[in-house]
């Protein structure tokens, strides 16, 4: 492994930008409350420019239709033809009790009639035995990051002739149709490129079938990056946040993703313009800005529940009123809140204080099973990074504290997962995000399921009765064989999925995941490097 890796920067690029060799290496130092000691290791001489921009601006070549891997396994409603899920069960998002023996009539992608069952039914419709099944509207992963080739690319010298990173991405067709086969239909893509934009226009124009989305921008950070710059601008002052929001807009990103080291005067410099050009902000709070000022300030979204106390050492990471006055402040203001307890409980393991794992592994892609293998080099590092310790004490329980607290003081929550951190997999860990919610974060089923359908709708700015079994509704529908009123866990039991007028059913679902399976085994094995010391984390 090269000393710098030539993706990170540009050779004139300060130093400053560029002190770690590999993703490895970044993740492991530069994701550290102590920054100031990390800022110092590296050639402070000269201050970073306004903005270091090497984001892709070009969609790569695995942005193609040309193979259409999962085309059979979907059956396509004709226009004018009526599809009829009769004699459900139906949890219409509009009430907390559910409808016994209904039928719900689609017809060209809307919910026509949610009526009794017995009523005559037209000619020629396609009917769907639901007796004893639940119908709801789909769910959604508000946190998602699908595999785009430019993250591939940026973790690329972490493997063996690990190239462009290509050869180990799934197909997007695939990491689309992985999503529906979970239930979910709408996701909001975190940190965004040409690639997810590219998947977002053609879900919207009918070229792709998936999750409807919305895709922000990279991930608009300070010194140090946490992440690659192929996935981030590089803000160092107020002139940089000016100009990430204006590339921002211009690339038509639905909204900003500010990260943790971004620069106070970076943040005003964004906000600024992106409150001018009218896009909504999503992300994390900055360090450098603190939870009330982003709050105060006209920040929309807050991407994770533990940013409400991750970056607290002293006694103030566990003061319940503190913690109060928070999500007060959050109710006060409108601002939303992505709760993703999944992945807090998932930083909490990676310490060896929780059971490191999900009952999912086996769905997950194969160079997150390398780089987050319980005795991976990256595990090790982060694990042993001195300045992450304080990271790892109650995160998870903070997080189900802080979500219940939010929940209460009416905050609007919505269902994330934050996929792919460790063990945390695409589609699959939303069911485990839902059993978060209602047994340990003081959700009733109905309204975690809410947070998942309505609410998600809602945030997306969808008409009254999108997230909802309700006529005129956007039939974006799932058919469980359980009722999750009951029993949380039964999101998982999928019978059938509809999605942008396009019918998944069970021996669909069966062969489409045994296809992801066989796209996996065709890859050649991943290997990581080994890696150097690094510097950043190893000395006290």
């Amino acid at each position: 492994m090269s000393p710098i890796n030539p993706l990170a920067a540009p050779a004139n690029a300060t130093y400053r930008w560029r002190p770690y060799c590999c993703p490895l290496h970044l993740f492991s130092g530069a994701f550290s409350p102590d920054r100031q000691r990390i800022l110092a290791s590296a050639d402070a001489s000269t201050a970073p420019p306004p903005l270091s921009d090497q984001t892709p601006k070009e969609r790569s070549a695995l942005c193609t239709t040309s193979r259409p891997l999962m085309a059979d396994l979907f059956q396509r409603i004709d226009r004018d033809r009526a599809l009829v899920f009769r004699n459900a069960r139906v949890l219409t998002m509009r009430g907390a009790e559910a409808l016994p023996a209904h039928d719900v009539i689609v017809r060209n992608g809307r919910i026509e009639a949610v009526q009794p069952t017995g009523a005559a039914l037209q000619e020629n419709a396609i009917e769907i035995d639901a007796t004893g099944k639940t119908l709801m509207p789909g769910l959604s992963d508000m946190h998602s990051h699908p595999n785009v080739v430019n993250w591939s690319k940026a973790f690329a010298a972490m493997v063996r002739d690990g190239g462009d990173g290509a050869w180990y991405t799934l197909p997007y067709e695939l990491q689309l149709w992985e999503l529906l086969a979970c239930g979910i239909t709408r996701i909001e893509v975190m940190a965004g490129c040409p690639d997810a934009l590219w998947m977002r226009d053609g879900v919207n124009d009918g070229s792709l079938v998936g999750p409807r989305m919305q895709v922000g921008s990279p991930l608009i950070d300070g010194a140090p990056l946490i992440h690659s710059p192929l996935m981030s601008y590089g803000v160092g002052d107020f002139e940089g946040g000016q100009r990430a929001g204006e590339t921002i807009a211009d690339m038509g990103f639905d909204f900003a993703k500010p990260y943790s080291n971004l620069p106070a005067e970076g943040y005003e410099g964004l906000m600024q313009v992106l409150q001018r050009r009218g896009v909504r902000v999503m992300g994390h709070v900055p360090v450098a800005v603190g939870v009330e000022a982003a709050v105060r300030r006209g920040q929309q979204g807050i991407a994770h529940v533990a940013e409400l106390f991750y970056n607290e050492r002293g006694p103030e990471r566990h003061d319940e009123a503190r913690r109060e006055r928070l999500v007060r402040l959050m109710a006060e203001h409108g601002t939303w809140l992505q709760a993703t307890i999944v992945v807090s409980e998932r930083v909490e393991a990676m310490s060896g204080k929780r059971p490191l794992g999900s009952r999912d592994e086996a769905f997950m892609p194969r160079f997150q099973k390398a780089m987050f293998s319980r005795d991976s080099a990256m595990m090790k590092m982060m694990a042993s990074n001195p300045d992450k310790q304080y990271l790892f004490v109650d995160t998870y329980r903070l997080s189900c504290l802080a979500t219940a607290a939010a929940h209460r003081a009416g905050v609007k929550v919505l269902t994330g997962t934050d996929y792919p951190n460790p063990y945390v997999i695409a589609g699959y860990s939303l069911h485990e995000e839902l059993v978060h919610l209602t047994q340990q974060a003081g959700l009733l089923p109905h309204e975690a399921l809410f947070a998942s359908t309505r609410r998600a709708a809602e945030y997306h700015g969808g008409e009254e009765t999108d997230g909802c079994v309700a006529s005129g509704g956007v039939a974006d529908l799932l058919l469980l064989d359980g009722n999750p009123l009951d029993d949380i866990h039964h999101t998982r039991a999928i019978h059938t999925v509809l999605a942008g007028g396009h019918l998944i059913g069970p021996e669909a679902l069966a062969e489409g995941k045994a296809r992801v399976a066989r796209c996996y085994a065709a890859m050649p094995p991943i290997v990581l490097q080994s890696p150097e010391a690094n510097p950043y984390v190893q000395k006290s």
